[in-house]
């Protein structure tokens, strides 16, 4: 008896030559490895990358890290506010209004744990990707971000 035919046949896919549509493919890839990584110490990704800043700036505020990660402080609020519960982060008054935020002890080993976790997922994710080369993607990578993210007004070539 014959088998029946398989109907699938490659299509087109005009998104596989395009850049921001791999951008945001790897993305997806790259954060759900991050995710893996981290998961063992019962931290996701938005977590450990605030973890990250504030262990690498002691004393910083929500607004610091408002701007740093481009990201509305209000969207911060529940990050910080797990950390501090966890006990992972100190609050202390800082100037005029704003909150100083430092990691606490507990922070401070969870933070040593969370840059090993990032060491080897760079590791990973950079595995074939040549060392000399490694500086010039992630130059290139901030720069379509700045450009993604600012208005194209007033920039050189617009009529």
């Amino acid at each position: 008896m014959d088998k029946p035919e398989d109907h699938r046949t490659a299509i087109s896919d005009p998104l596989q030559a395009m850049l921001g549509f791999q951008l945001r493919r790897t993305s997806v890839a790259v954060m759900a490895a991050l995710g893996d990584e981290l998961d063992p110490l019962g931290i996701n990704p938005s977590e450990a990358s605030l973890l990250m800043l504030i262990g690498a700036n002691e004393g910083c505020t929500q607004s610091d890290i408002s701007r740093a990660l481009r990201a509305k402080p209000a969207n911060l609020v529940p990050l910080i506010n797990k950390l501090a519960m966890a006990g992972a982060l100190d609050r202390a008054p800082g100037k005029g209004r704003t909150i100083a935020l430092s990691l606490s002890d507990r922070g401070r080993a969870l933070h040593v744990e969370v840059r090993q976790a990032f060491a080897r997922h760079e590791a990973r994710i950079t595995r074939n990707v040549p060392e000399d080369r490694r500086a010039d993607i992630v130059d290139l990578l901030r720069q379509i971000c700045l450009d993604a993210c600012c208005s194209s007004h007033g920039t050189e070539g617009d009529a």
